[in-house]
């Protein structure tokens, strides 16, 4: 009797469900649609969504939608990890981006007195997998509320560093800032811990290459639109990365033109050339890494982690396309914010 390498099923399993992605043909005939339910039509009908969304009505609210569109991505994310090891560091990391963005959205109602809408979106899918009781944080009021139900959670020392000010206000970017730290400060030593060099030095550059594109997005960013002091600029890097060890020599620039120039010559710098800055050029960078590693990685943990990559950004298509059509956006337009 043969047994089935767990690896390999990863592998086989994720790339049998990226061949099942949309293609060009799909997306020209979602950007014509006229309505929503339109859209959920043509999903249901034509594409690999139809397993999920037959019972869904057409006249479904986008919010409602979309919730259910990420509780797929997620349950598709899980159905790889069984295969995968108990201790994976990809899948720890992908639950903790989860919860990170939870957080996030969580605590940017609450800032704006808003706090109550969050149970009208909880994702219900995600509630099992984290150690987060996501209805308590729905109730949440203060912040004294919010310290009790993070009490267990690595979150809290990074809550107690930054409390809101007197107004209930949360400093959010630098909030969300640290918690990324964390979390890759967890997945590096995790990764340190795996026995085969040659899976622990691919995946290192993987999550360095990642890395390297936030950094460089977030650099070129608040110099071109924010126009932000360097020091204040190096506070909202990840301390992860290639790029990272360079960044005394391009933060000692003053002009957005000089820092560009400089990000310009770094090796990631020359892989975002073709990017357009005002557009999506981190998603579009990090994309096409993963969709690279689809093809030719035999590393179980890259492939899953790309799996999940590229299928964000096959969601994040249909969420802009259910926008535009919701604002009725020519096709064109649409088209032009998509990544293919």
């Amino acid at each position: 009797m043969s047994v089935v390498n767990p690896s390999s099923a990863v592998i086989a399993k994720a790339k049998s469900k990226y061949g099942k992605r949309l293609t060009l043909k799909d997306y020209n005939a979602l950007i014509k649609c006229e309505s929503i339910g339109e859209i959920v039509q043509y999903l249901r009908s034509y594409t690999y969504y139809q397993g999920f969304l037959g019972k869904v009505s057409n006249d479904i609210h986008r919010g409602n939608l979309e919730n259910i569109l990420r509780g797929k991505l997620f349950d598709s994310f899980l159905s790889l990890c069984r295969y995968n090891s108990d201790k994976s560091p990809v899948t720890t990391y992908i639950l903790r981006k989860t919860e990170d963005k939870e957080i996030i959205r969580f605590i940017t109602l609450l800032s704006t007195g808003k706090a109550h809408e969050y149970i009208f979106d909880l994702p219900m899918y995600f509630n099992e997998h984290t150690d987060i009781s996501l209805e308590r944080l729905s109730k949440v009021r203060s912040y004294q509320e919010l310290m009790s139900v993070l009490d267990t959670t690595i979150y809290k020392k990074i809550f107690e560093k930054f409390p809101p000010d007197a107004d209930g206000n949360y400093r959010i970017a630098t909030i969300d800032d640290a918690i990324d730290t964390a979390i890759l400060d967890e997945l590096y030593k995790s990764i340190n811990h795996i026995k085969s060099k040659k899976d622990k030095t691919q995946l290192l550059a993987l999550f360095d290459t990642l890395t390297d594109y936030d950094n460089y997005s977030r650099i070129l960013r608040l110099k071109r639109y924010y126009n932000l002091p360097n020091d204040v600029i190096r506070e909202h890097l990840i301390p992860y990365g290639k790029l990272s060890k360079k960044i005394d020599s391009i933060l000692s620039k003053e002009s957005y033109e000089e820092v560009r120039d400089a990000l310009a010559q770094t090796p990631i710098g020359r892989k975002a050339r073709r990017y357009d800055i005002d557009g999506e050029m981190l998603i579009q960078g990090r994309f096409e890494v993963c969709r690279h590693e689809m093809y030719f990685s035999s590393n179980p943990e890259i492939v899953l982690l790309a799996y999940y990559i590229v299928s964000n950004t096959e969601l994040r298509n249909i969420i802009t396309i259910i926008e535009g059509v919701r604002y009725s956006m020519e096709p064109d337009k649409i088209k032009e914010m998509l990544i293919f």
